[in-house]
């Protein structure tokens, strides 16, 4: 479901552009580091979003390196993280351990089971430093498969709930910052949900699967242009 949040890398300078791609290089391998090689497999630009976005409001002190990667074993990459980087890989262990959870609810998919299983060993240590997060990330997706399975097409009340999870998610401390980063955070859920919502449309459909967008399956303008909206 996530990956929907990106960069439009012609809008930034070379700079900027390094600075990202160092954040998203950060999370890559502290994720590696405290939760396992598997764990990089959920790396998604959105909590990469995640980590700039707080990093640029609370300023923390961070760490710089070059380091060698997976992808390019022979050139070293600059890196770097901070204590927001272990804060967002907690958050998106929890988000992916927490949705595959609720997709064994509907589909019995072996990469699916199989993933789970796997990612239930590394919820333990994200799970004892954020429970309160957790627990309102899993009270909210039950929330969210309860609608889903009264086939609820009311999209702003189902993609409203998406957008609490990110809208917690988004809140780093209870401060100042709390409301607008709250609010960031819950439509930039809404947005997710909305353009999965989109793209799994044909795919839902053919396998009997729920949608919020069921009902236009026949009127892709339509749609497209509420989506839009």
């Amino acid at each position: 479901m996530f990956g929907y949040v990106k960069i439009n890398k012609m809008d930034l300078t070379f700079r900027e552009y390094d600075y990202y791609k160092a954040y998203y290089c950060g999370l890559c391998k502290y994720l590696k580091r405290n939760h396992g090689e598997i764990s990089r497999f959920s790396l998604n630009y959105d909590i990469t979003f995640l980590i700039v976005l707080l990093t640029a409001v609370y300023n923390p002190e961070s760490i710089s390196t070059e380091e060698v990667c997976i992808v390019n074993p022979f050139k070293k990459k600059k890196v770097i993280t901070n204590d927001i980087t272990e804060y967002a890989a907690s958050m998106n262990i929890l988000l992916t351990y927490y949705k595959l959870e609720d997709n064994l609810m509907d589909d019995k998919r072996i990469k699916d089971k199989l993933a789970y299983y796997i990612y239930k060993n590394k919820l333990k240590l994200a799970y004892e430093k954020y429970p309160e997060k957790a627990e309102y990330i899993k009270q909210q997706l039950n929330e969210l498969n309860k609608l889903e399975k009264d086939k609820n097409i009311n999209i702003d009340e189902v993609s409203s709930i998406f957008g609490n999870i990110m809208g917690e998610v988004f809140v780093y401390k209870k401060d100042e910052n709390e409301r607008n980063l709250r609010m960031i955070g819950f439509n930039i859920g809404k947005y997710i949900y909305l353009l999965d919502a989109y793209e799994d449309l044909d795919e839902d459909f053919k396998k009997g699967r729920y949608n919020p967008f069921i009902e236009y399956i026949d009127k892709n303008n339509e749609l497209k242009e509420k989506v839009k909206k």
